[in-house]
């Protein structure tokens, strides 16, 4: 937000702009640090947990994706430098030629130190005032007359202190539930919690089969070693007395794998096409209207029809799967050892927010009940070098994949101290698996009812933040600044957890004393804490684009009231 809010001021007087001298920009924070956060501090991950998005795609300038690979280019000495870990192997394109880097995420966080420090040193030279709160808490919002006031504790003193705003912006990340103990953790993070805690030899269930379930794999593996023959297959070593896993979750999916990105453009699921469904009738979007078009869109790129039977409910055992995954990356399934599927879903990623949010509550439902695990399966993807490391560990036997159904049962049990997994197997036979320890590893909750934050609990029980999005009769994606919502024109409702905003220009909804919903004229919300409301197939893009929003909303509301 800063770094793009800087960006849009620094050539303000030639482009009537508002004078960044008149305004002041607080930044309240944690931790000491600001700019990593928590999924890329050198303090909660360990080297070999990497971005599984591109480098190219992950730049926090929403019209510049690729500053971030750019940075690393031009500071490859300096990386070396600070993180002795930090090898060639990191600086070049991974050995499959997908033309996409995948870096150890302490150097992402690197960067956005970086680029968070140089927002501020350009920013204060142009004029405005930026003033950072390390080691500050806000735990509370109280609306003063036409401003916001925050509540704030100094975490080291424990004193509590007040500052007022005009513009306040929700931007507090990750957030995990408390550990209940007794070897239940709720978070694969921090790694070396994992680590300190789960001793060797112990047989571990893991909930969750995607992408943080894998880091939480190569977290507890990472005693052994995994070494690449000279035919070039990697297998794992392991350390004596090793860990074994098993990971659980309702359908068993892993990941697909990211392959090579071929030219082909899409003909029937493009922009134009979505326009077009919104333009003529709002109520025509539907799950199976935009299935049709995907259908049709595979069909003529492939030159035949889909088994989507396989594609929701894959047969072959996890192992068999997954290496085909693996060799549909490294060889392709298109005439220039592209991946088709990939190629055509790639395209279609800018639009999933916008079809997502026109969809009926109804339809979002479904899809959130139905199809989020395999449409994340295939939009979510891992690099490969992690796929391989995984496909190690299953053919050692140390890892095994086990779905669990719709209908499954975590029970803790008291004597001994130890949780039951109860579930039907693939024959209807019911099971009953016991584990000492256990990880939660299906990463962020959509709830904002458990973050444990005083923040979070505050905003929820002043009503100040909404967690049930109410929709008018004709749906429409967004409302305009100041639309005000009768009680009269409400007919649906969709409980979706996270904070209800206006995805256009991410202000919060509230309610006023006669019911009447607008969106805030003073708050804004970005990042998981909508993340029931928008859905995106990449996180960090996504927030790029939110808090561009919100600083082009900020500077319109001044250059109006200019």
């Amino acid at each position: 937000m800063l770094t793009q809010l800087v960006g849009m001021l620094k050539d303000g007087p030639a482009n009537k702009l508002p004078d960044p001298f008149r305004m002041v920009v607080q930044v309240f924070n944690r931790g000491n640090m600001f700019g990593p956060g928590y999924p890329h501090n050198d303090e909660i991950v360990l080297p070999f947990h990497i971005t599984n998005m591109c480098a190219s795609e992950m730049g926090i300038i929403a019209e510049d994706p690729g500053d971030f690979q750019n940075w690393v280019s031009d500071n490859v000495n300096d990386l070396r430098s600070r993180f002795p870990w930090f090898r060639e192997r990191y600086s070049v394109t991974d050995n499959h030629k997908t033309g996409c880097h995948h870096y150890p995420r302490a150097i992402m966080g690197m960067y956005l130190e970086d680029r968070f420090q140089q927002a501020v040193r350009l920013g204060r030279r142009i004029g405005l005032e930026i003033h950072l709160y390390p080691r500050s808490e806000v735990v509370d919002l109280k609306q003063d007359n036409d401003r916001i006031r925050l509540n704030i504790e100094d975490l080291d003193s424990k004193a509590n202190f007040s500052k007022y705003a005009d513009r306040v912006l929700l931007a507090t990340g990750h957030w995990n539930e408390k550990n209940a103990g007794d070897r239940y953790f709720t978070s694969p993070w921090p790694a070396v919690t994992l680590l300190n805690n789960i001793p060797r030899g112990e047989k571990i269930a893991i909930i969750g089969t995607s992408l943080s379930a894998i880091e939480t794999l190569l977290t507890l593996t990472s005693e052994g070693e995994f070494i690449r023959s000279r035919k070039g297959e990697l297998t794992y070593k392991p350390p004596e007395n090793s860990r074994t896993f098993v990971l659980y979750s309702r359908r068993g999916l892993l990941p697909r794998v990211r392959g090579k990105m071929g030219d082909r453009a899409n003909r029937f699921m493009h922009r134009g096409t979505i326009q077009q469904l919104l333009s003529d009738d709002r109520e025509s979007l539907t799950l199976d209207v935009m299935f049709n078009l995907l259908n049709s869109e595979l069909e003529d790129a492939y030159g035949h029809g889909i088994h989507w039977g396989e594609v929701i409910n894959p047969t072959d055992k996890p192992a068999e799967l997954l290496q085909r995954y693996l060799d549909d990356a490294i060889n392709g399934d298109g005439p220039d050892g592209e991946l088709v599927w990939q190629t055509v879903l790639h395209q279609t990623f800018d639009l999933v927010r916008e079809v997502y949010l026109n969809l009926a509550p109804e339809e979002r439902k479904r899809f959130d009940r139905h199809y989020s695990s395999v449409f994340f399966t295939h939009a979510a993807v891992q690099p490969a070098v992690n796929a391989e490391k995984l496909l190690a560990l299953m053919n050692a036997g140390i890892v095994e994949v086990i779905r669990l159904g719709e209908e499954y049962r975590l029970i803790k049990q008291e004597d001994p101290s130890c949780y039951q997994f109860t579930y039907r197997d693939i024959q209807g036979v019911e099971k009953k698996d016991v584990y000492r320890y256990v990880v939660n590893a299906r990463g962020q909750n959509k709830s904002l009812n458990t973050d444990p934050s005083a923040l979070a609990r505050n905003l929820c029980r002043s009503g100040i933040v909404q967690t049930t999005e109410i929709r008018p009769a004709r749906r429409t994606a967004s409302l305009e600044p100041g639309a005000i919502l009768g009680s009269n024109s409400m007919s649906q409702a969709h409980k979706t957890g996270s904070i209800w905003i206006d995805p256009e220009t991410h202000r919060i909804m509230k309610t006023g004393p006669d019911g009447t919903i607008t969106p805030s004229s003073a708050i804004y919300a970005v990042g998981a804490m909508t993340r029931g409301q928008i859905i995106d197939a990449s996180m960090a893009r996504s927030i790029v684009q939110s808090t561009s929003k919100v600083a082009n909303d900020i500077i319109a509301h001044l250059t109006r009231r200019d």
